[in-house]
């Protein structure tokens, strides 16, 4: 089921953004708005700013903006259903499902029955574990684990192959079924998992989402681990076991540890490094780490030391340079993992030990070096070489080249031109080209104030038109009501034979890409949709173009007219249209005349189609009010 249209409507008609906002940041009012210091950054001077007026909100020390919901999935990590909840409850607000269809609403209601059975299963398990001492217990206990570590992570017991749960299950009114298919119980309704640790595994909301099961007698006749089947709510490498404890404290640290297995999340927690998750003993995943990724740019890479554990963290460390990630690696001492090392030191000697033993990845490539011949140097730099290739940020990269350079004696200028060379091989292209236009992208996705200004201002200031206003303004154009989106795409789209009329800036396009599939669709839009997208680059540009004061400050100085009032909208969206225009024409006229002064093409024709846009370029200022 989903909330109504109406609910939302209401929600949105009645909540009071500051009134929010203040229950997680102290606010102080200024003026029309109110201020407050980041929660997102440590600061001393509040950057934190609050606009009843417009309803958003703009933290200047992350560059992060948006309205109340947006506000509550950063803050609060809330899926979009969670944060309307939220404010309902909140504001006493009834809330309204609507139906899906018959298959929809089926496939819904068996998803939330396999939920409530499978966390059913694990208060089963736990106070099996907890009803009397068993080996489990003493595994627990002589592993380490105090009674409060077992019972957060909600750890349970199932002690020997029998139909124990099936019954509780039918005593407590559960469907059978939906322990059938997640595997829990066999064909004769015993357990699947005995004589097993059971370990449950919770979604990012705290839901019990699968199991996994240690083997106690272990006489190599069976799996060490055994886990649940995957489902359509487990899949092992889209989930990350611990997140849902951990994912306040990987915010608040900015800073998230991988491990390998269940119980090295138990124990680093136990010590207190509580910013900790596993892989679920498998190799990270590309949608482990954008999990991760939601929360942090920052990881470290705590694996086994031995080969498997190396190859492993190797592996972890290429894919989260591409995810955007900045990673730390971390190796305990030979034969140690992080419950046997935490038990064996005190916490003075392991905290230094963390300390000083964290490496970024090409101090740990470096110091896997195995002897010092040229083969192995040359190897050891293209590897590092490779990694560097992945980052995406120029800035970085350029970090990362000046720190290789020094540690492996090559001079920066040979190791960018590798560099250069290895982005070229990637994207298929001359690696110049290739690289000049990853620079220009990254440039373009930076997106500060003051670049946009410089550069861009011209369709930065269509792209806020499009967003404010989208579909829920319309025009008055030729005695005709036409959406604001509407008009600019058609006036757009009218001229793209004789002039480019794309965005220069990427996510520009992306999003008036995005803007004409709902208009095909029949869907409309408002700002609140890409303040709250599930695209992070779409929430960033709209809080940027519709909640800096700063920004719209600035317009009037470059004679462009600030939007104060909506009665003003068709002139400043046409005039807009227009100062975007003039400035493609005055790039093709600038482009025409350089051609004209080389002298290697046809003259006569350059001189005609000059001509042509030199007219187009008075009829437009002429508009504009710039000419008689």
């Amino acid at each position: 089921m989903k909330i109504s249209a109406k609910t939302i409507d209401e929600i949105f008609n009645t909540v009071v953004i500051e009134d929010v906002i203040s229950e997680f940041v102290a606010l102080k009012k200024t003026g029309a708005n109110y201020k407050g210091l980041s929660p997102f950054n440590e600061e001393k001077t509040p950057s934190f700013v609050v606009s009843p007026a417009k309803e958003i909100w703009k933290d200047f020390s992350s560059g992060k903006g948006g309205n109340v919901i947006s506000f509550l999935m950063e803050h609060e990590q809330y899926t979009y259903p969670d944060a309307l909840l939220f404010l309902a409850k909140k504001y006493n607000i009834n809330v309204e499902y609507v139906e899906l269809d018959a298959k929809a609403q089926e496939k819904e209601n068996e998803r939330q029955a396999t939920v409530l059975v499978l966390n059913f299963s694990k208060d089963f398990f736990k106070n099996t574990l907890q009803s009397k001492k068993n080996k489990a217990l003493m595994y627990l206990e002589g592993r380490g684990f105090l009674k409060s570590t077992i019972e957060l992570f909600e750890i349970g017991y199932c002690d020997r192959l029998d139909n124990k749960l099936a019954l509780e299950a039918k005593k407590n009114g559960y469907n059978l079924k939906y322990l059938h298919a997640t595997k829990i119980i066999n064909q004769n309704e015993s357990t699947r998992f005995s004589d097993r640790v059971i370990f449950p595994i919770h979604n990012l909301n705290g839901d019990v989402v699968g199991f996994g099961a240690r083997v106690l007698n272990d006489h190599g006749k069976s799996p060490k681990y055994l886990n649940s089947d995957s489902s359509e709510l487990y899949q092992k490498s889209k989930i990350l076991y611990g997140l849902h404890l951990a994912k306040k404290e990987i915010k608040k640290l900015d800073l998230c540890y991988i491990v390998e297995g269940y119980t090295d999340v138990m124990s680093l927690s136990q010590f207190g490094i509580k910013n900790v998750v596993s892989s679920c003993g498998t190799a990270i995943t590309k949608d482990q780490l954008r999990l991760i990724h939601r929360f942090t740019d920052n990881i470290c890479i705590l694996f086994d030391s031995d080969d498997a554990g190396v190859n492993a963290t190797l592996k972890a460390i290429d894919m989260s340079l591409k995810e955007g990630l900045r990673p730390k690696i971390l190796q305990l001492p030979t034969g140690e993992d992080p419950s046997s090392f935490l038990q064996k030191e005190n916490i003075e000697t392991i905290n230094n030990y963390i300390k000083i033993n964290k490496q970024d990845f090409i101090e740990f490539k470096y110091a896997l070096l195995q002897g010092g011949d040229d083969e192995e140097m040359i190897k050891l730099a293209k590897e590092i070489v490779s990694s560097i290739s992945l980052i995406s940020d120029t800035i970085s990269q350029s970090f990362y080249i000046k720190k290789a350079s020094k540690i492996l004696d090559i001079s920066q200028e040979h190791l960018v031109q590798a560099l250069d060379f290895q982005v070229g091989l990637r994207a298929k292209m001359p690696p110049k080209k290739t690289l000049k236009k990853e620079v220009n992208k990254e440039s373009n996705t930076v997106l500060s104030r003051e670049f946009l200004q410089k550069n861009h201002r011209e369709e930065m200031h269509l792209a806020r038109l499009l967003i404010n206003y989208g579909t829920t303004k319309t025009l008055l154009i030729n005695s005709s009501n036409i959406t604001l989106a509407g008009f600019i795409i058609m006036e757009l789209e009218k001229d793209s034979r004789d002039i480019n009329t794309t965005f220069t800036v990427p996510i520009f396009n992306d999003i008036l890409n995005a803007i004409k599939e709902k208009i095909k669709s029949g869907e409309g839009f408002s700002k609140d949709d890409f303040l709250n997208h599930e695209n992070l680059k779409f929430r960033e540009i709209s809080a940027l173009l519709i909640g800096d004061s700063h920004f719209l400050s600035n317009w009037e100085d470059k004679d462009i007219i600030v939007v104060q009032e909506e009665d003003i909208l068709a002139k400043v969206t046409k005039e807009s249209i227009l100062r975007f225009k003039l400035k493609r024409v005055q790039e093709i006229l600038k482009a025409l005349l350089l051609q004209l002064k080389e002298g290697e093409h046809n003259n006569e024709s350059i001189i005609k189609q000059f001509s042509q846009l030199s007219q187009v370029e008075k009829k437009i200022q002429k508009k504009l009010g710039r000419m008689a």
